[in-house]
């Protein structure tokens, strides 16, 4: 993961994880408004044995979905250090999707919707951290200076 090298994002701690899913609700929640609505941004899955794996963006420093996006729906803020996508202009090309090298770009095709969508770190306050029970996810803010 050289260009796509982790300076911020979500950090998920595994042999923490409890597959409660709390921060998928968590996520739904806080995005009531968007095109994918009830859809979340992060996905825990079993790995087998009780363990756990995540999906999710990891706001890496160079964005591979941002260089190929034809309607260039990806932003980075550099106030919160951050990547967001406008899924409201998406029009699912999904060019996007097999170039994330962390797989946190979805797509949901359902019910008429159409959109890529990834996690905005809801602002740069996660819902999702403030809810999970074991602290199996946490915040890596060494981006922050």
């Amino acid at each position: 993961m050289s260009a796509a090298k982790r300076k911020f994002g979500l950090v998920f701690h595994p042999d923490t994880c409890n597959g409660c899913k709390e921060c998928e609700k968590a996520c739904v929640k806080a995005h009531p408004s968007s095109v994918a609505s009830g859809r979340s941004r992060i996905k825990i899955e079993e790995d087998g044995a009780k363990k756990y794996k995540v999906a999710v963006c990891q706001h890496c420093e160079t964005c591979a979905p941002s260089d190929l996006c034809p309607s260039a729906l990806f932003e980075f803020h550099d106030d919160g250090k951050y990547w967001t996508l406008d899924e409201h202009r998406c029009f699912a090309c999904m060019s996007c999707l097999p170039v994330c090298p962390v797989g946190g770009v979805f797509f949901e095709g359902q019910f008429g919707v159409e959109t890529a969508y990834t996690c905005d770190l809801c602002g740069g306050d996660p819902a999702c951290i403030k809810v999970c029970p074991k602290g199996a996810l946490t915040l890596d803010k060494s981006r922050e200076e």
